[in-house]
């Protein structure tokens, strides 16, 4: 029990390293990068990662055996926070939009709307710093934690015996 508590907490240690490098990688708002984005490929490592992450944390729980309770108040609060994340990310995605549109106005003395809609989608390195941040760290963990707490309280077991019994 102890490894995985130990294994988990470095794991997350990593993430977080991972979040931080990858935040930095962020380009400002006038500057054109012809590279890419090397902050994808941390998304890549992220996905097995997540993946031990929610194993670990279903060792520790099944160890500690919680109760149906507690689990179920579990899911909802993660849920809850993940949620309220996610609108906070959003918001912030939106203040970050006129951070850009003000920079390029304070450069060019205009600015083009299209190309701040441009520089602001889901895999450009201009916003990088949206998507690995403090909160989207911790919307990483909660959801690892969110997923461990719904497959502690259904178990594949449970799913198998309903099907044998139909």
């Amino acid at each position: 029990m102890k490894v995985a508590k130990i294994t988990l907490f470095i794991t997350s240690l990593v993430v977080l390293l991972m979040f931080y490098v990858s935040n930095r990688m962020t380009v400002s708002p006038v500057t054109i990068s012809g590279n890419g984005n090397p902050a994808l490929i941390v998304v890549a490592i992220l996905l097995p990662i997540f993946i031990l992450m929610v194993i670990l944390w279903v060792r520790i729980l099944q160890v500690h055996s919680i109760s149906k309770r507690f689990c179920i108040v579990g899911i909802i609060l993660t849920f809850v926070h993940l949620i309220m994340a996610f609108i906070y990310q959003r918001i912030s995605l939106a203040n970050y939009r006129e951070v850009i549109k003000d920079a390029l106005i304070e450069k060019n003395g205009k600015v083009d709307d299209q190309y701040v809609q441009n520089i602001t989608t889901v895999l450009d390195i201009h916003v990088n710093n949206q998507y690995f941040n403090v909160n989207t760290f911790f919307m990483f963990n909660s959801f690892s934690i969110f997923i461990a707490l719904v497959f502690y309280l259904f178990p594949d077991d449970k799913i198998e015996n309903k099907d044998v019994q139909e």
